[in-house]
């Protein structure tokens, strides 16, 4: 259950994996490659690139990254399908590029370079690492259908490259990028095999657990030789690292470790590209450049790192008519991350064939299309207890009530849960039909469905029972989607009457289809069209109305049209607006697909129309002599005031403010280029009256002060004035400046977390510019005075200089928004600090300009690193009872504190730092054995400890939570001291606890409201583990008394697994941390069960064994789940004669049985009487009782008849007349409301059996 299922087929051919690293191993030191399993630098197929010491064909950036690999298949294939993997490392110490895992990524086949883009399918992030005092690491996996492409390019050279990885130095060595293309072929040469590919991002860790993943839908020869293959891809794997396993076998308790030529039995995965047989594959990318494998190996300096493909032979661990294996990956060491796995299997000749077709050959959203399935058995023998399921793609839905078998509707059934076929005989042959909605755009645009059919055969006589199921062939249907875009707009706005108006439309084919386009356009109230004004794409259409219609043609994908007319504003129109909308009339026609028409509205235009004679026209326009502009500069905006109106305007004000980030300059306004020294605009300049025609220009100016958030300052001012003993307002257009600022941070690392005196340590700085200006920028670094400089060994973004230094400062010129920049050198470590550790921080100072000019400048600081000095006199360490522990579990730390000086530590109390997740335990502290009182997290005294003396404090804490996201619990202890009258303090080493365990929860549903018998249940549960460790997982269920489980219907996650029986348990395989699982099973309803109720709920056992050898099992009760089972009450009628003679009377009587364990309610019985009687008014009785007034004709109505109850209804008839047949047929019904538990109703009608009556005239 761990993988997601991408490719599942039986066919002749095979599978191949092919792929590289985009990285090569580190050292310590910055773009210096070296022997840590770890990437420094990304691999490019550009060889002109070089990132540091590292080889030509390597960069700094993932953007820049590419590598090569060579697929090899044999002559005569064909490609059925490719899936292209990438994944790396995304967070990884102070490294974020979550922004761009979503990205897409580069792919060159044969025939040309695409661009490919993620399935949200199969994206995947996960925890990789969590190694303190490192932060945690992440990782992603993200895949991509590629089989077109492969299929046009077949074998030859591909490459993949914008794959986002981490280059980060130091880290906790998880730093790696990569890429795996896996293709299925088909091969008319090669056996029968069942083929599969499936993707995840399951991450191998001791702290986590072992992942099982149950295999089935093949069926090995019945005799003879068996042959099997495993193709596996994974991130992260280590030559110099053991502990790592693959195992395979038919049970677990049967499984084999796997290895292969190049897969050791203890370090199966070691950053090794492996070919098709095992062996090494040298062909692509820095081939020749591989760590050298063992157990363990040994790394090369700057070798392909951080990726894994292989192929190993599992054939000696098949039987003969297996069905089904268990795949499991674990390590007691190296950590690793496999993102597929492709098996492979020689099999025997299904006696099944499943063939799936459908006549759509395209789809647009909203279309049904309808599936035909043909299943017929080829072989000698029965196939029993068929179930055919169907998953299809989830932009896609059922079309309830729409399977049909053999032609013949099946009802209450859907493809997803299961359609119970029975028996298929040898030669029968079964077609099940049924319909899908599309109901979405799917991503990659094609819907993707197939279907499988579970059974059991006996091959032989006496043979045990096989069960297995089969995959028809995959139909993929393109689902076309048109996406016409109309924009429109119109000027001048607002209008003069009597002026014109020109609207521009332009219409836009974004969908992925051709369309035939008519544009059409009603003209707004007070306007006429300017006759001749049509024009398309600039040419002039004579005769063209807009209202009529505007002929587009024809809009290839992509294409856009540009359509212009113009009206002619005739009056005022209501509201005094131009309300404008224009729509484009489209058809287009999918491949195999009747031609469908669409529209599609632009955006609506609005135009106020001006009257002159009665509304003022002043215009007012601002502008800036500056677009762009830096803390300090200062700003000029121009002001211009027209009145374009019928008479003057009086009273005039222009206000202006300019908001955040900026002050006005006192002094600085001039209206029409003189001086108004008291003016202001944020109180108001007074412009007084302004004559017809008249312009009046108002300049001044703003300092910008400070930043401001967003970095825009955006203002429009403002006209107040009176026009005709009326007061108007109008704004300006808007201005905006942009405020210019370098944002420049520095991030510090070491290379090493601990050093002694002689030893050199590299100092990285990342300086990143998240401003929008360049500065060119310094970079310092006074170091310590326990530290000096080692000369010639500076690197910026790997490129050595000889010549600068840290101490007098490293330029390294310009920094772009959004660029960072890697600087590194080397100190020697001189002398020991009087404190326990060496502490540094870095510096730079930056300047930047203008585009006016100005020059700015500024300075920031990196974070302090500390780096822990071994020799410190006073030595505490820490250690812990159990490393990995659960909820509730109590651990004992302990903390041993030394004097190696020759000074007494006086006055020195003990504290506990520690991370959320524990609990001190009361009076639990030790000092040197003895009980003492205190808490050791408020501080526990330790006295005076004389040179050569050693304390030892121990105590002990209760796990209370898992602490998030990492599990882990992380501890120091902190002891303050005076020493020689001076305060000091020393640390120790933290020690990590990982808190860990599963934390699964199972919620059941039910689809049926309400069954009766002979009914299917479909159930369905999802089963989630939220908390931090693998479980193996095994699912019971007992089956509620009334109901049988309904042979080969469970699924898991979608995948038929038969042959299950839930009594005796349903191997489920791991669940694994943060995932969820669906399981889906059948019940068929066979008796009324005595509650009325189907009451159900399963039970999950999980077996997890922690690294430390604590087996666990625990139980998960899943809610339960009650279905009402209903039977209809029934109706017995009778009559009091079975012969009659015209003139005399009988009577009926019906009695209604309630058989449930609930009411029914509403209950009304009819009766309309046969030809020749009639009924006797006032005759009729209900339970004995008198119901005058009633008739059966209208109705009689009789209430709620309770559980298990009966209601009795009698009344009289006449016979008054012989009828034609000479006997009267007679039956009653009864219309009704079950009520179920939760007090839901709903309506059912039963008819009573019939009665006959003979007839007879009195003989005279």
């Amino acid at each position: 259950m761990p993988f997601v299922n991408r490719f599942f087929l039986n066919d002749n051919g095979a599978i191949t994996y092919t792929g590289n690293t985009l990285g090569l191993s580190r050292s310590n030191t910055v773009a210096v490659p070296g022997t840590v399993d770890s990437i420094g630098a990304f691999v490019t197929t550009d060889t002109t690139m070089t990132f540091g010491a590292y080889p030509a064909g390597t960069t700094s950036s993932f953007d820049l990254n590419s590598a090569t690999a060579v697929l090899q298949i044999p002559a005569g294939s064909t490609v059925l399908y490719a899936e292209l993997i990438w994944g790396g490392t995304y967070i990884n110490n102070g490294v974020d590029n979550s922004a761009f895992i979503n990205d897409d990524v580069q792919f060159t086949t044969p025939m040309a370079t695409f661009s490919v883009s993620p399935d949200t399918d199969t994206a995947f992030q996960v925890l990789l690492s969590n190694s303190p005092p490192f932060p945690p690491a992440f990782a992603y996996v993200r895949s991509a259908d590629v089989t077109s492409l492969v299929q046009a390019g077949g074998a030859g050279s591909y490459t993949t490259g914008s794959v986002v990885g981490t280059i980060v130095v130091p880290d906790p060595t998880s730093n790696h990028a990569g890429w795996t293309l896996a293709v299925v072929y088909h091969n008319a040469s090669l056996p029968l095999r069942n083929l599969s590919i499936r993707v995840g991002a399951d991450v191998i860790q001791s702290t986590s657990g072992p992942v099982t993943t149950v295999v089935n839908g093949f069926a090995t020869p019945f005799a003879g030789a068996l042959n099997g293959r495993a193709l596996i891809s994974a991130q992260e794997g280590d030559a110099n690292k053991t502990g790592d396993q693959a195992l395979f076998g038919p049970t677990l308790a049967t499984l084999t470790t796997l290895s292969g030529p190049n897969n050791f039995v203890d370090n199966f995965f070691a950053s090794q590209i492996n070919q098709d047989d095992g062996t090494l594959d040298t062909s692509g990318t820095f081939g020749l450049r591989n760590q050298i494998n063992g157990e363990p190996g040994t790394n090369i300096i700057g070798g392909r790192q951080g990726w894994d493909i292989t192929n190993v032979d599992v054939s000696s661990t098949l039987l003969n008519a297996q069905t089904d294996a268990v795949f499991q990956l674990e390590t007691n060491g190296d950590g690793y991350l496999v993102n597929s796995i492709g098996l492979q299997f020689d099999i025997a000749t299904p006696i099944l064939s499943i063939v799936k077709s459908t006549p759509t050959i395209s789809a647009v959203v909203g279309d049904v299309v309808t599936y035909s399935v043909t299943i017929k058995n080829t072989g000698i023998v029965d196939a029993t207890n068929a179930v055919f399921t169907d998953n299809i793609d989830p932009e896609a839905t059922f079309v309830t009530g729409s399977v049909t078998v053999n032609g013949s509707p099946v009802m209450n059934v859907d493809p997803a849960t299961g359609v119970p076929l029975g028996t298929v005989s040898p030669n029968q042959t079964i077609v099940v039909t049924f319909q899908y909605t599309v109901a979405s755009l799917p991503n990659d645009g094609e819907i993707t469905d197939q279907s499988f059919v579970a059974f059991d055969f006996v091959p032989t006589p006496g043979s045990p029972v096989i069960s297995t199921f089969l995959p028809s062939n995959i139909i993929n249907i393109p689902i076309f989607q048109p996406n016409v875009i109309v924009q429109k707009s119109g000027s001048p706005s607002p209008v003069l009457l009597g002026n014109v108006v020109t609207y521009v439309v332009n219409v836009m084919n974004a969908g992925d289809l051709p369309i035939t386009a008519v544009l059409t356009d009603p003209l707004p109230l007070g306007s006429s069209l300017v006759a001749n004004s049509v024009t398309v794409n600039g040419v002039s259409i004579i005769g063209v109305s807009p209202v009529v219609g505007i002929p587009l043609g024809t809009l290839s994908v992509g294409m856009s049209s540009v359509v212009t007319f113009q009206v002619h504003v005739d009056a005022v129109p209501p509201g005094g607006n131009l309300i404008n909308q224009s729509t484009v009339d489209f058809t287009f026609t999918p491949p195999g697909h009747l031609p469908i028409q669409g529209s599609m509205l632009s955006n609506q235009v609005i135009i106020p129309v001006l009257n002159p004679i009665f509304m003022p026209i002043v215009n007012v326009v601002k502008s800036s002599n500056e677009t762009e502009a830096i803390v300090g500069e200062t700003i000029t905006y121009r002001i211009t005031v027209t009145n374009n109106s019928v008479l003057p305007i009086q009273n005039t004000l222009l206000t202006d403010s300019i908001g955040p980030g900026a002050a006005f300059v006192p002094g600085s306004v001039q209206i029409n280029n003189i001086p108004d020294l008291n003016a202001n605009p944020e109180t108001g300049i007074v412009l007084g009256i302004l004559d017809v025609g008249v312009s009046v220009i108002v300049t001044f100016q703003y300092t910008i002060v400070s930043l401001p958030t967003p970095p825009f300052i955006v203002n429009t001012a403002n006209i107040a004035f009176n026009f005709q003993n009326s007061h108007f307002n109008q704004p300006s257009n808007p201005v905006t400046v942009e405020v210019l600022q370098p944002v420049i941070t520095l991030l510090k690392r070491a290379g090493l977390d601990s050093v002694s005196v002689g030893q050199t340590l590299n100092y990285s700085v990342t300086v990143t510019n998240t401003g929008n200006i360049a500065a060119n920028t310094t970079v310092r670094d006074p170091l310590n005075a326990y530290s000096s400089f080692v000369p010639g060994t500076v690197r910026i973004d790997g490129v050595l200089n000889f010549t600068d230094s840290p101490l007098t400062g490293i330029p390294i010129g310009s920094v772009l928004p959004g660029q960072s920049i890697v600087v590194s050198y080397d100190v020697l470590i001189t002398a020991v600090p009087p404190t326990q550790f060496y502490l540094n921080q870095a510096s730079a100072t930056f300047t930047f300009q203008s585009p006016g000019g100005q020059i700015g400048n500024g300075n920031t600081v990196s974070n302090v690193v500390e780096v822990r000095n071994v020799s410190f006199h006073l030595v505490v360490v820490k250690s812990v009872s159990n490393s990995m522990a659960l909820v509730g579990d109590r651990v004992t730390y302990a903390v041993s504190v030394s004097n190696t000086g020759n000074t007494s530590a006086t006055d020195a109390v003990l504290v506990d730092l520690t991370s959320p997740g524990t609990q001190f335990v009361p009076g639990s502290a030790t000092v040197n054995g003895a009980p003492v009182t205190g808490d050791v997290t408020q501080g526990l005294p330790l006295g005076t400890i004389a040179p050569g003396q050693s304390v030892f404090v121990t105590f002990q804490a209760d796990i209370i939570f898992i602490p998030q996201p990492t599990g882990n619990i992380i501890d120091s202890a902190l002891v303050s001291f005076t020493e020689a009258g001076v305060p000091s303090a020393a640390v120790s080493e933290p020690v990590t606890v990982n808190v860990t365990q599963p934390i699964v929860s199972a919620q059941k549903s039910a689809r049926e409201p309400f069954v009766f018998v002979g009914d299917l249940v479909h159930y369905q549960t999802n089963v989630q583990n939220i908390g931090s460790f693998n479980a193996l997982a095994t699912w019971f269920d007992l089956l509620p008394e009334g109901s049988v489980f309904v042979a080969n219907s469970l699924t898991l996650s979608g995948i038929p697994d038969p042959g299950v029986n839930m009594l005796t348990g349903a191997l489920l395989g791991t669940i694994e941390a943060n995932r969820n699982n669906m399981i889906t099973f059948l019940l068929r309803v066979v008796s009324y069960p005595p509650t009325g109720v189907l009451f159900n709920q399963g039970r999950i056992v999980l077996d997890f064994v922690l690294p430390n050898g604590r087996p666990f099992q625990e139980f998960v009760e899943t809610n339960p789940v009650t279905v009402p089972v209903l039977a209809l009450p029934t109706l017995v009628k009778s009559a009091g004669v079975t012969e009659a003679q015209v003139g005399s009377s009988f009577y009926y009587t019906i009695i209604a049985t309630n058989p449930n364990v609930t009411p029914i309610e509403n209950v009304q019985l009819t009766d309309i009487l046969p030809s020749g009687l009639s009924f006797i008014p006032n005759s009729v009785k209900i339970n004995g009782a008198t119901a005058a007034g009633f008739s059966p004709l209208t109705g009689i109505p009789l209430g709620t008849i309770p559980p298990k109850g009966t209601a009795e209804v009698r009344f009289q008839v006449n016979v008054d007349f012989e009828p034609e047949f000479q006997s009267t047929v007679n039956t009653a019904q009864i219309t009704f409301q079950f009520v179920l538990p939760n007090g839901q109703r709903f309506p059912r009608t039963v008819i009573s059996n019939p009665v006959i009556v003979a007839i007879s005239e009195e003989e005279e």
